[in-house]
């Protein structure tokens, strides 16, 4: 499994080297992930902040092509309610914490609402496209919990921006294709949905 994720993560650094080739733009950017939990008999799970950031490149004009890798902080709840001698509920929450680091990368698709000319410094664009999550490790603060977090997980998501000058910022949100854990994992096994917000800095290499 960790040799399949090299090889991945791999084949992504040599893509990129070649589409930076070719780039319009190269975006670095960072900024706020949340996750929403989307699934029947996942009630237990909900989601926390987090964060993202990374590296993204845009080919193409007013029809443009974003592909991007970015280091993903996942942040989740876990409660379960404690259960009496007699078996039922006793009403006593106990809270756990999950955390996982990914490789988001996302293949984006999208228009900018002008036509760019020169002398114009603002642009509105959409985006809309696939997005994988390579799993790099996950954590929890509670070692009772066994579960199995899927390796690669994916999503399909739109989104919208705007540039000015040498400043961008996107918006946009990713529906879980796939479930979180392998198996049944904690008797929950719920897809997550990625809400983000990311600001950086653009450099136009073509025109």
């Amino acid at each position: 499994m960790r040799s399949t994720r090299t090889f991945a993560f791999l084949l992504i650094l040599c893509a990129a080297a070649v589409g930076t080739l070719q780039a319009q733009e190269i975006r670095l950017g960072g900024g706020y992930s949340g996750s929403k939990v989307d699934a029947d008999g996942s009630d237990n799970w909900k989601g926390r902040a987090g964060y993202q950031y990374g590296i993204e490149l845009l080919l193409g004009n007013r029809f443009f092509i974003k592909p991007g890798i970015y280091m993903q902080i996942r942040n989740l709840d876990y409660t379960t309610v404690g259960v009496g001698q007699d078996g039922t509920p006793n009403g006593i929450e106990t809270e756990s914490r999950y955390t996982s680091k990914a490789l988001r990368i996302p293949l984006m698709g999208g228009i900018r609402l002008f036509e760019p000319v020169d002398g114009k410094d603002f642009n509105l664009y959409v985006t809309g496209g696939p997005t994988a999550l390579i799993g790099l490790r996950t954590e929890s603060d509670n070692n009772s919990l066994s579960f199995t977090t899927r390796s690669t997980q994916w999503y399909l998501g739109f989104g919208a921006g705007a540039e000015y000058r040498f400043l961008f910022i996107d918006a946009g949100y990713d529906v879980g294709m796939t479930n979180m854990f392998n198996g049944d994992g904690i008797n929950t096994n719920p897809r997550i949905n990625n809400s983000y917000i990311t600001a950086g800095l653009r450099f136009v290499l073509n025109k």
